[in-house]
């Protein structure tokens, strides 16, 4: 039995990690560090997230492209969801629903 916990200890000692001491950290180089990074990751972030059209304009587009065939006559329940949100989101002057569809239609 010894022979395998001797076996079990060399193995584990093998695949273990050793514990590094951050002692040595140049606090200069991490300022520079976090002042860099730190704006261009807030930077990244918040550009995405206002570019990032919403979804529920892409879940529109097959609706979009069924109003635009029909000349306004068939209006999916998506693409009336879009119409709505458009309409309570954004400030006037708004697009017709028209435009809107083919706007819908030719970004998404």
């Amino acid at each position: 039995m010894d022979s395998w916990k001797t076996l079990a200890i060399a193995l584990l000692l093998s695949i273990s990690t050793p514990a590094l001491s951050g002692d040595n950290v140049n606090p200069i180089a991490a300022g520079i560090f976090i002042t860099i990074s730190l704006p261009t990751i807030i930077v990244g972030g918040i550009t995405s997230l206002t570019t990032e059209p919403p979804k529920i304009f892409k879940s529109a587009k097959t609706d979009a492209l069924a109003f635009i065939g029909s000349g306004g006559d068939i209006r999916g329940a998506e693409f009336e969801q879009a119409s709505r949100y458009y309409r309570s989101t954004y400030t006037s002057p708004h697009m017709s629903d028209m435009q809107l569809a083919q706007a819908i239609a030719t970004s998404f």
